[in-house]
């Protein structure tokens, strides 16, 4: 069984080991940190195009398929975390699964992947950021220096803590996603450019086949990417066998539902005729705000993609610090960023996280401009997260066969993590065939490239500190915190 630590350390001067603030929100606030993470507006924005790209007028199949798939990934992350509540996610999930090499490197990717987020995330913001000022008040900031602003916006909000982290991210979240339903409601209620068709939904109108499907899903599930950072959330969150689990299904499911929509009203917004249209405009949801509200609803759109792309990074690197605090916390990454201050804030890992981002966005902005940096980092963060998926369901039906045999279902232990794990390889074929092209061909070449140094790294810290690696994957139970202090 699982060894779990339920004993608070004592602070220590103005850090304190190893401790996030027990109960600081409920179920609702990592559900919205969750769906927040996800960002719809920025989502819908930014990857219709890539997505529409090979599955053209099927693209609303493509996101369907996408939302089975995080919806049997909801259950597989659930049932783990109704067992091991804990910031470390797959990689405590996985330790306690397959043993410390194998929770190591499923860790390891997923740094990796949430890496990415912060970095793709103030690059889109930005370029989309010095376009809006250009083309509406002629005003040419450069995108570097809107970045820099961001950073140390999101640097000052993240230390304050979970819960000012989720009231935010709420007020954000409910205004982008009435705006968007909004925008559906009217494409789909004057019948888009050629009226409504289910043909939408059928695969047959991929444009490049199984490959079209696949490449389709695999930008979808980029969409829905952030919903299982609510793992990341158990041990600030009350009650979190039960609210971790229902955080997971109502994020998918809520948003899920917005996605679906999105790529139906893009798909008949241009016109199964003009497919490509929607597939090289630069900003599609641009042109339908025009065609469907007029040009005062670029202005709603715009603002729109920018309070979301706001949300999506704060909560974003909330969860990709969350991942760094674990690791530091045992002894992987140094130690201190696994430490906390005074207000229970893992402050020293939100600094690095930042300081890292920094260096990224202004790198690959300057070498492949802030959108070029966002698609590159994208499929970083989408592939490396589709791999992480897999490991995870294969992860719990070796746990629950191992720890808890007689709570094992042959459906939810068994068959729903295959069937997830076969569909996920459409969007792995999509993504390497037909081979993309420079530099997105790097992409696998980096994930296998960061997965060997993390099993060298590994080797070497089981030969140097067998203590710290014996010690790897503990649940950290969560600390009860100080009463009525939480956030719903």
């Amino acid at each position: 069984m699982s060894q779990e630590i339920t004993a608070s350390p004592q602070a220590t001067g103005d850090v304190r080991p190893g401790r996030l603030r027990g109960g600081a929100i409920g179920g609702l606030g990592a559900a919205v940190l969750a769906m927040a993470f996800m960002g719809p507006a920025t989502s819908v924005a930014f990857n219709t195009p890539p997505a529409a790209a090979k599955i053209g007028f099927a693209l609303p199949f493509g996101i369907l398929l996408a939302m089975l798939v995080c919806l049997i990934m909801a259950s597989t992350i659930g049932a783990f975390s109704s067992k091991l509540p804990s910031a470390g996610f797959a990689y405590t999930f996985n330790t306690q699964a397959f043993g410390k090499g194998a929770g190591f490197t499923s860790g390891w990717i997923l740094v990796l992947a949430y890496g990415a987020v912060g970095p793709m995330l103030f690059s889109a913001m930005g370029g989309f950021g010095n376009q809006f000022l250009v083309s509406q008040f002629k005003l040419n900031v450069p995108w570097w220096l809107i970045s820099a602003v961001i950073l140390a916006i999101i640097w000052f909000i993240g230390s304050l803590g979970v819960s000012s982290s989720a009231k935010t991210a709420m007020i954000f979240l409910t205004l982008e996603v009435g705006v968007l339903l909004g925008l559906f409601a009217t494409i789909i209620g004057k019948g888009g450019a050629s009226g409504n068709t289910v043909a939408a939904f059928d695969p047959a109108h991929s444009l490049t086949g199984v490959s079209g499907i696949g490449f389709g899903m695999l930008w979808g599930i980029l969409m829905f990417v952030g919903f299982e950072s609510a793992g990341t959330l158990g041990e600030e969150t009350r009650n979190p066998r039960r609210a971790v689990p229902r955080a997971l299904f109502f994020a998918v499911i809520l948003i899920g539902i917005v996605y679906v929509l999105s790529g139906y009203a893009a798909a008949i917004g241009f016109g199964e005729n003009h497919v490509h249209a929607l597939s090289t405009d630069a900003s599609p949801w641009t042109t339908l705000a025009t065609r469907f509200w007029g040009a005062d609803g670029v202005w709603l759109i715009t603002l729109t993609v920018l309070n979301s792309q706001f949300a999506n990074v704060l909560s974003g690197s909330s969860a990709a610090v969350r991942i760094i605090f674990s690791f530091g916390r045992e002894g992987i990454f140094v130690r201190r960023l696994g430490t906390t201050n005074r207000k229970d804030s893992p402050v020293m890992a939100w600094a690095a996280y930042i300081i890292f981002s920094a260096v990224v966005t202004f790198a690959l902005g300057a070498w492949i401009t802030p959108f070029g940096a966002y698609d590159f980092l994208g499929s970083i963060l989408g592939l490396g997260i589709i791999v992480l998926y897999i490991l995870m369901n294969l992860g719990l039906i070796t746990y629950f066969q191992r720890h808890y045999r007689s709570e094992f279902s042959p459906v939810r232990h068994g068959v729903l993590p295959i069937l997830g794990s076969l569909l996920l390889l459409l969007p792995i074929y999509g993504q390497l065939w037909p081979i993309p092209p420079w530099p997105y061909n790097l992409v696998p070449y980096l994930i296998l490239a960061w997965t060997i140094g993390g099993i060298g790294y590994f080797l070497y810290l089981t030969r140097r500190r067998p203590a710290m690696v014996e010690a790897m994957g503990r649940v950290w139970e969560p600390d009860p915190g100080p009463a009525g202090d939480a956030t719903p």
